[in-house]
């Protein structure tokens, strides 16, 4: 076992961090990704990387994957943005999986299954979650994303943009819905109720 120890340790100790987030954007090599995901300074380098190409698929799924890694401590609100919708849920996914839930989604699943944390329980129900983890997957589920971000130097929106964001900070993008469907269902039942004429 103390081999086994050695080998991983020299494995990382050659690792350089800058060299693997590079890997991982070319080729996606799963050496590369595990040198990010066991070294502390790994998410600064994905997060430069992403800074420089925001919309890379490779290196969102890296900093997910480090994350994940660390779900017991709190996530950094500026990486969660960082992240695509994707990986947020494989994020939030993940947080149930190191509980013992397993994933209902089969490349979750097989993502997970590389880990030794990854231990399914037939038996699992959220209250296996452990406190805070519930905060760690509502983090995840806010609808703010990189592509939501609006730079201090960016244009003005559009009048679309504005109502929609008027409709958010207003709270409205979670009443609306509830009405439309509240009516929809009213009139369901005055139909019903109206009497029919043969």
């Amino acid at each position: 076992m103390s081999a086994l120890w050695l080998w991983v340790g020299l494995a990382f100790a050659d690792c350089d961090p800058a060299t693997a987030a590079a890997e991982v954007r070319a080729e996606g090599k799963k050496a590369a990704y595990d040198c990010l995901i066991e070294r502390t300074d790994g998410a600064d380098v994905l997060v430069t990387a992403l800074a420089e190409t925001p919309t890379d698929g490779r290196l969102s799924r890296a900093l997910a994957l480090w994350m994940l890694h660390r779900a017991d401590t709190p996530f950094d609100p500026a990486q969660v943005a960082l992240l695509n919708g994707d990986d947020k849920r494989l994020l939030g996914d993940g947080v149930r999986a190191r509980r013992g839930r397993k994933s209902p989604v089969p490349a979750h699943h097989a993502v997970f299954e590389q880990f030794a944390w990854y231990q399914p329980v037939a038996t699992y129900t959220d209250g296996r979650l452990r406190p805070g983890d519930k905060e760690q997957i509502a983090r995840l589920n806010t609808r703010e994303s990189r592509s939501s971000v609006v730079e201090p130097d960016a244009p003005e929106a559009d009048g679309v943009g504005r109502l929609r964001a008027w409709f958010e900070t207003n709270g409205l993008s979670t009443i609306l819905p509830a009405a439309v469907a509240l009516v929809g269902v009213l009139g369901a039942v005055a139909w019903v109720r109206k009497p029919k004429t043969a």
